[in-house]
């Protein structure tokens, strides 16, 4: 058959397999539906086809090899979209051109079979006669398999040139952000250092003008520890953990008091029942849920509770954060542990979206429980709120 008619016909096999080994690239795909992770292969291959029985001309073809090829609008949107998207789902751009090569080797392989299935059936003479037109049309297979791999060849190098702006646009803006986020408590302990400064202050208002600087102080202590967890991470070393048995309900208390003592005016309902004795890095776990609750008040609704559970027994222990704010979209809760690419509501006014922007606190919190062998997992509706699942095993070799 055809190379690409077999594309045409064979649309389903070949995402299939897509879909499967893009689920074996990393650990977030293992969460990521099946529309997310096909995304764009359909019309992917169905450009490549549609190219392929484009008529070419040897001047055309030279000009294709060079990477000057015109421009084909349904072709370039579908591989550029894809490129963004894997970016925003946490690929990186080894595995993005991992998945064109299992592409092509998909491709390629299940069009063999198929040929070699035909021949397989035929009776003896037929098929006898059909090897000696194979031999003939040969220089023809190879044509096909030569504009078949221009065509991929096209569609992979507009992924990677979407990918690599969205990773530099990432970039600017995390740096952006970062930059705001540390310059705007510096700014508030400047003035209120000058403010110190003067003799006729009161006792009392030192006191809260010394109160105001611890939590500048504070707010840019974890902004910079945030980012050097994720350094670590990204150079490939891994967040450290040192393992003890503590009582994880202990330290649901203290992070409790802590989060309070900080947002006095929001209310906090707490659920702590069972053995909640781990083998864990409790100043780690502290972290985990720190960051969880921070989150939880950012993002949800002032005039509603903040909930935390937890709950032993068994092999696992798991723990739940819920607020009531604006729901998660569905497309974002595929990359919401993802640092960088956090996308801020359309609704949310500039402050807000200066703080979300960075994500690196949901990152540092699924890096923490993947160390702990857990799983952290979202949930988020009108209905229900924004809940925060962590499991952790008890014990963890």
């Amino acid at each position: 058959m055809n190379l690409s008619a077999f594309i045409s016909s064979n649309l389903d096999a070949i995402v299939d397999e897509w879909e499967v080994f893009a689920k074996t690239l990393l650990p977030v795909a293992g969460t990521m539906s099946s529309l997310a992770l096909r995304d764009h292969c359909r019309e992917i291959l169905l450009a490549t086809a549609a190219d392929m029985q484009t008529l070419e001309t040897e001047s055309e073809r030279a000009t294709k090899a060079q990477g000057n090829a015109p421009q084909d609008a349904q072709a370039d949107a579908a591989a550029t979209a894809h490129g963004t998207l894997r970016h925003l789902s946490g690929f990186d751009l080894v595995q993005l051109v991992a998945e064109f090569r299992a592409l092509r080797a998909s491709v390629l392989a299940l069009w063999s079979r198929r040929n070699s299935a035909s021949l397989a059936v035929e009776p003896e003479a037929e098929a006898e006669v059909r090897v000696k037109v194979k031999v003939s049309t040969h220089d023809s297979e190879v044509e096909q398999i030569m504009r078949f791999n221009e065509a991929i060849d096209q569609a992979l190098a507009a992924s990677v040139e979407s990918y690599s702006m969205a990773v530099t646009t990432s970039r600017d803006m995390f740096l952006a952000v970062l930059g705001h986020d540390l310059r705007s408590p510096l700014q508030a302990i400047n003035m209120t250092g000058r403010l110190l400064l003067k003799p006729e202050l009161s006792d009392a208002a030192r006191h809260v003008a010394a109160m105001r600087i611890e939590r500048c102080s504070t707010a840019m202590g974890l902004l910079i520890s945030d980012l050097l967890e994720f350094t670590r991470t990204r150079l490939g070393s891994g967040i450290p953990l040192a393992r003890t048995d503590c009582d994880l309900g202990a330290i649901c208390t203290t992070v409790l008091e802590t989060i309070r003592a900080g947002h006095p005016d929001q209310v906090f309902d707490a659920q702590i029942a069972g053995d909640l004795v781990i083998s864990a890095d409790a100043i780690r776990l502290h972290q985990v849920l720190l960051n969880l609750l921070s989150n939880a008040v950012q993002h949800g609704d002032r005039n509603k509770a903040i909930s935390l559970t937890a709950t032993g027994g068994g092999d696992v222990i798991e723990v739940c954060v819920t607020n009531f704010g604006r729901p998660i979209p569905e497309a974002a809760l595929q990359t919401i542990f993802e640092p960088l690419v956090r996308a801020p509501s359309p609704e949310a006014d500039l402050h807000e979206q200066s703080k979300s922007s960075l994500g690196l606190g949901l990152f540092i919190v699924r890096e923490i429980v993947d160390g702990h062998g857990g799983l952290v997992t979202v949930q988020s509706s009108e209905d229900a709120g924004t809940m925060f699942t962590v499991r952790l095993p008890v014990r963890y070799p």
